[in-house]
């Protein structure tokens, strides 16, 4: 008897809500699985510039987090026909 596995069920609801925020890595048995990009939710969930790891394979831009930042801001404009 066991109980449920509900990480992967987070997961999955933070990916619903925060989709660019889940990466794939290799579990120990070499499969494929989804986790969280804990710095990407930090940013996400932030006003603010947060700082973190740099170093690893990604598609970057120089101001990207700066980029995020100002999609998460609310605006004030209206789209008129």
């Amino acid at each position: 008897m066991h109980s449920l596995n509900k990480v992967n069920e987070n997961i999955k609801k933070i990916g619903t809500q925060f989709p660019n925020c889940i990466t794939e890595r290799i579990n120990q048995l070499g499969e494929v699985e989804y986790a969280i990009d804990f710095d990407m939710l930090k940013q996400e969930l932030s006003s603010v510039i947060v700082a973190g790891r740099e170093e690893r394979y990604q598609f970057t831009w120089p101001d990207k987090k700066e980029s995020i930042l100002l999609a998460n801001a609310p605006i004030a404009k209206t789209l008129l026909p």
